[in-house]
């Protein structure tokens, strides 16, 4: 199964802070369920990542736990590296810096064993 949560890239286009809150928090809800299914399943392997950072998008402020500010470099892509984070059977291949096409020749190496 795959799952994307297209609108934050499209909300880091419009520079539109709200909009990447609001989707975040919805992907990670959507990751949370499928976290609790691979947990009681066993034998699933869960990728999240991105394929790319939109917007240079920043959180400032808040030092006093408030006032927290997101601001824009830019309304196109950066070269900002993204997380791959990884849960379950075989997640231990996905450790270290790569190139994010090398995610797809990591998981047909996983699913020819």
């Amino acid at each position: 199964m795959h799952i994307e949560g297209s609108q934050i890239d499209w909300a880091g286009h419009d520079n539109n802070s709200q909009g990447i809150i609001t989707e975040m928090i919805d992907f990670d809800q959507a990751i949370g369920a499928v976290l609790e299914f691979a947990k009681q399943d066993g034998n699933t392997l869960v990728i999240i990542t991105a394929d790319h950072e939109t917007g240079g998008y920043s959180i400032v402020g808040g030092d006093d736990g408030e006032n927290i500010e997101g601001i824009f470099s830019t309304d196109y892509h950066t070269g900002t590296m993204v997380p791959v984070f990884a849960y379950g059977p075989g997640a231990e291949n996905f450790t270290g810096i790569y190139e994010n096409t090398a995610i797809f020749d990591k998981m047909l190496k996983l699913l020819q064993r």
